[in-house]
């Protein structure tokens, strides 16, 4: 912002990047304890959990509506500059993200709720690992984006080959369950539905941190990620 500008004037902007870093914070949390309680509900069986889940869903879509508002406000009445408008177009990248993080664990909260209905198959255990991975991805980011850590966001970046190959081997093993006994194709499917949602979570990860890397340099990464999984 031009010193030309009252204090008042500048020192408001300035909070309002601050409450917009803070609200993405929120966001950030309140979609790794969806995804938490999700995992939880399919492992523990648990409908209240699952049903709760879903419900708290409604909380991240308000506050992605309320940091899309404040960005409208940025960009319409301050015009921010250079790395502030960096910042803000990649929060607005990452609220985008976080929003469909929730998506993705509510939609594995109601695939619980089916299998909680039927006889369980060990491969839910695979998918309990499968979400560590995915969890421990989504933090990264999240991390970096707070932090602006670049190094950190790399990181993130390269292990999605990682979680790409547990993910196969996942689909792997329920479709194994399927050829083996077709009375299991209801709990398998819904499994499969589970795993694909976590490795969508681990590209929502790396949409994050492709966001860490634009707000601090202005460039993108290379379009081509680190794929695993192709070998299955």
């Amino acid at each position: 912002m031009s010193e030309q500008l009252p204090r008042h004037i500048v020192t408001s902007y300035e909070n309002e990047l601050q409450r917009l870093d803070a609200l993405l914070a929120e966001m950030g949390g309140r979609a790794e304890q969806q995804l938490q309680q999700a995992t939880r509900a399919v492992l523990d069986r648990d409908d209240a959990l699952a049903r709760e889940t879903v419900a708290q869903d409604q909380v991240l879509d308000a506050l992605e509506h309320e940091v899309e508002s404040l960005i409208i406000r940025l960009l319409a009445l301050r015009h921010p500059m250079a790395i502030d408008l960096r910042h803000t177009l990649a929060a607005l990248k990452a609220a985008n993200a976080l929003e469909r993080v929730g998506d993705y664990a509510k939609n594995m909260a109601k695939r619980a709720l089916v299998l909680n209905s039927v006889p369980t198959i060990s491969a839910t255990a695979s998918v309990g690992r499968l979400s560590d991975l995915a969890r421990k991805q989504l933090a990264g980011a999240i991390e970096a984006f707070t932090r602006r850590d670049t190094a950190l966001a790399a990181e993130v970046w390269r292990r999605d080959a990682e979680l790409d190959d547990m993910h196969a081997g996942v689909t792997q093993e329920i479709f194994a369950f399927v050829a083996k006994d077709a009375s299991l194709i209801e709990a398998c499917t819904s499994l499969q539905f589970i795993a694909k949602n976590l490795e969508r979570v681990g590209d929502l990860a790396t949409n994050i941190a492709e966001m860490v890397q634009f707000d601090a340099t202005g460039t993108l990464v290379d379009p081509v990620r680190p794929r695993g999984g192709e070998a299955h």
